[in-house]
């Protein structure tokens, strides 16, 4: 009888899958018997600074997610330009003369987060009103606006065509409008879309605790040497304390002391007027939904301290807070419970809010 022989090749396939798996093995401790590295990078993107904070025991992956969200970054920031040349303007030019256009999945998604915003916010929050910014002088790069103010005329006609985003239809990828008077600037929620890309590209390459800075925008990943992430939160002059952030949380902080017109406008402009608000100095907004927070944080600046509850309650947000143009301090009790450090001597107002919970609780 003869015996049975397992072939040649299928051994040494075997064996090979073996040494593969033990050199993984191996590889993996050696990664965990490493220091924890801090690993940062730069970027110049949305006409501000961007910055990424990773903590790691693997260097080497985090520099190449880094560079690769650098790549990112770059690209959104040619697609998404809203006055040169870019997929946005194409797309605003179709869309003035009557015609759909296709676009690419993240703009689509980008453009319903802009709906859903406007519906949440009553309009306060309208990306549809591109047309206005423009007139105003903010579609630049170069602060502060020196160009004159638009007649009144021609106020009053951009405020009368009433563009909004309830004029805009997204079929799949497939961008149309009904009022050939809207044209889109997706700045107001960039920043909050362009870090949940950042944290695709790290949670591809197996990275999970870092802070993304994009603008006036964080979002806090997992945790800071295990602890939570400490930030600071701006305000118009100073500081107004710091906040330690959780695994998923993020802080949207918006104002008009950096980008102003010389002749004092900010560069929010109220839809329903067609001016640049006055009421608000700074908001900020805390949330573990981060475009949300970043759309919220514009809304509240035009809402003002008339408004304030008003939007809270709308928006049902627990964690937030707003300094009026004659540097009054407004917070929610979440807010209160969460921001350290507030200057001694600063005139604060309490609100109720929608709880103490910063989680957003249309999520709930």
């Amino acid at each position: 009888m003869k015996s049975q022989r397992r072939p040649i090749g299928r051994l040494r396939l075997g064996r090979l899958a073996v040494v593969v798996a033990l050199v993984a093995i191996v590889a993996t401790a050696l990664v965990r018997l490493r220091p924890v590295a801090q690993v940062e990078a730069e970027y110049l993107v949305f006409g501000s600074r961007a910055r990424i904070v990773v903590q790691t025991r693997d260097r080497e992956s985090a520099e190449t997610a880094l560079s690769a969200i650098g790549r990112k970054l770059a690209d959104d920031h040619r697609r998404w330009h809203a006055w040169e040349p870019s997929e946005l303007t194409r797309l605003n030019e179709a869309l003035a003369r009557g015609q759909s256009r296709e676009v690419d999945a993240d703009m689509a998604e980008m453009i319903r987060h802009a709906q859903r915003g406007y519906d949440l916010t009553d309009g306060l929050f309208n990306a549809a009103a591109g047309k206005l910014i423009g007139a105003w002088g903010f579609h630049t790069g170069d602060y502060p606006v020196r160009t004159a103010a638009p007649a009144a005329p021609r106020i009053e006609q951009l405020v009368a065509q009433a563009p909004a985003m309830i004029d805009v239809d997204v079929h799949g990828t497939t961008i149309s409008s009904r009022n050939p008077a809207v044209s889109l600037d997706l700045n107001g929620l960039s920043e909050g879309y362009a870090s949940l890309q950042a944290q695709r590209v790290l949670a591809e390459h197996g990275l999970h605790d870092a802070l993304v800075y994009v603008g006036g925008f964080v979002l806090a990943l997992g945790h800071d040497r295990g602890a939570d992430w400490e930030v600071g939160v701006r305000g118009p002059k100073e500081l107004l304390g710091t906040v330690r952030l959780r695994d998923g949380e993020a802080l949207s902080s918006s104002g008009d002391y950096l980008r102003r017109r010389t002749d004092g406008g900010g560069h929010i402009v109220d839809p329903r007027e067609g001016r640049p608000q006055r009421r608000s100095a700074a908001t900020t907004v805390l949330a573990d939904d981060p475009v949300l927070a970043d759309m919220a944080a514009t809304a509240l600046m035009v809402a003002g301290e008339p408004g304030f509850d008003r939007l809270l309650a709308r928006m049902r947000l627990g964690c937030a807070l707003l300094v009026t143009s004659d540097g009054r301090l407004h917070l929610t009790r979440g807010m209160e419970a969460r921001l350290r450090d507030i200057p001694v001597g600063l005139p604060r107002t309490v609100h109720a809010g929608a709880g103490m919970d910063c989680s957003v609780a249309t999520r709930r």
